[in-house]
């Protein structure tokens, strides 16, 4: 996405995750980002934590939020507790919330998040992550309706990256469900983008 981003012209990215610098894989992106001209800030910041995301909004100037977090802890309802249906909602729900709220006086050119198809179709495990994404899809309904910029990508799988590859791609896929080429998922979604 954030390739997707340079490239599409943004000449500045703020990155968050829980381990900014620390996630594998981000002092390679940031430095390959930095190469094509890009000002990136790549920053530790939990933004269902509301405190550390509002510090982060007060340090940096923002003009649109793609919100892509995501975490899977799949479970049947007899093993489900409230500590880990928090680690599926905070991320997702709570974070766009948060990013929701705190940027809601800015002027914002997009606002999109990664929702999933599990949020429509559910999953087998996945009742924490189907209200999540339900969440969000209804959050984004809201603030167009609002009159707030708001986009949300109930995705399928992704191929190659992401939440459904490995294990989970595997169970997927024996389930019928086939992955989308990133580079296919990208077109949709600038698509979605320009036609509202």
């Amino acid at each position: 996405m954030a390739r997707w981003l340079a490239r599409s012209g943004v000449e500045r990215l703020v990155l968050t995750s829980r381990r900014g610098l620390e996630a594998p894989g981000a002092v390679g992106l940031r430095d390959e980002l930095a190469g094509w001209g890009v000002e990136v800030v790549v920053e530790a910041c939990d933004v269902a934590d509301r405190g550390a995301l509002a510090g982060l909004l007060a340090r940096v100037s923002v003009t649109a939020v793609v919100h892509t977090a995501g975490v899977l802890d799949d479970a049947l309802i007899d093993g489900l507790t409230p500590d880990r249906i928090a680690t599926v909602l905070d991320p997702k729900a709570v974070g766009a919330w948060n990013l929701h709220e705190l940027t809601a006086g800015m002027d914002l050119d997009a606002f999109v998040v990664f929702s999933s198809a599990a949020g429509t179709l559910g999953g087998p495990g996945q009742a924490g992550y189907a209200a999540a994404n339900a969440y969000l899809d209804a959050l984004v309904q809201w603030r167009v309706q609002a009159g707030l910029p708001g986009c949300s990508l109930a995705w399928g799988a992704w191929g190659e990256v992401g939440l459904a590859s490995g294990a989970v791609g595997e169970q997927l896929r024996r389930r019928g469900v086939l992955p989308m080429a990133p580079s296919l998922a990208i077109s949709a979604m600038q698509r979605a983008l320009e036609s509202d």
